[in-house]
């Protein structure tokens, strides 16, 4: 209808991006959906300015009870960001679209709370070439080898917890900055984990990557992959499939 007020944004759901757990994470990817979030489908790429995240794109912005938050991407329907410092507890989220701003939606903040992006019910992995690390044709169009006892792979994730990377910035690549200490299991025992942590991707902003070895003992098929990190386990009934 012409003349129409514009609808102010609407929160209707928050939760980590790796694997959709209802909390927030500082310097985690945190995905927010509801609806009138952004005007079109736009994302930072072309924003980063000095190592510097955006806190503002098109007029979007969104702050964590009054702190801004850093806006990976956004459309009508999602918004990611990277969630600014805070303390454990409740929080209030709101956005900002077009000079209008959503109610407060409450959730709750987290120092730790890891997990890992997944393909399904799987770890997004990869073979330390960087190639696809799944079951065979799990991915359509891309050459998927699973891993093998005794090989090294990397898990990527989001969630560990504070680096002594600056929360805002992209992961410098001067040296390797690392999270609280990590443990890994796979198949229920444990992994041994490079560095004894997960460490920020360095070009990136909130990716965390884990390498791990795969237990020799371990068998062939779909085992369970979990990783612990200030006492916080990543969910259950993530896999990752092994093959000799």
């Amino acid at each position: 209808v012409v003349g129409a007020p514009v609808p102010p944004p609407t929160i209707t759901g928050i939760s980590s991006a790796a694997d959709g757990q209802p909390v927030i994470v500082p310097g985690a990817f945190v995905s927010i959906y509801g609806a009138n979030l952004a005007p079109i489908t736009v994302d930072w790429s072309a924003l980063i300015d000095n190592n510097q995240l955006p806190t503002e794109i098109d007029g979007v912005s969104v702050t964590v009870s009054g702190k801004p938050a850093y806006i990976q991407y956004a459309t009508s329907t999602q918004i990611n960001i990277v969630a600014p410092n805070l303390s454990a507890g409740a929080v209030l989220v709101q956005v900002t679209n077009a000079g209008l701003t959503s109610a407060p939606f409450a959730t709750t903040a987290q120092v730790y709370s890891p997990e890992f992006f997944l393909w399904g019910q799987y770890a997004v992995a990869t073979h330390l070439d960087y190639s696809a690390c799944a079951k065979a044709g799990l991915l359509s169009g891309v050459t998927t080898i699973p891993a093998k006892p005794g090989e090294w792979i990397i898990l990527w994730g989001s969630g560990f917890g504070p680096t002594d990377v600056a929360l805002g910035t992209v992961t410098p690549a001067d040296r390797v900055h690392l999270s609280a200490p990590a443990t890994v299991t796979v198949g229920g025992v444990s992994a041994p984990v490079y560095n004894g942590a997960a460490a920020l991707a360095p070009g990136y902003a909130g990716l965390y990557q884990i390498a791990v070895q795969i237990p020799t003992s371990t068998p062939d098929g779909d085992v369970r992959v979990r990783t612990t990190v200030g006492g916080v386990q990543s969910p259950d009934n993530v896999f990752l499939t092994v093959k000799h």
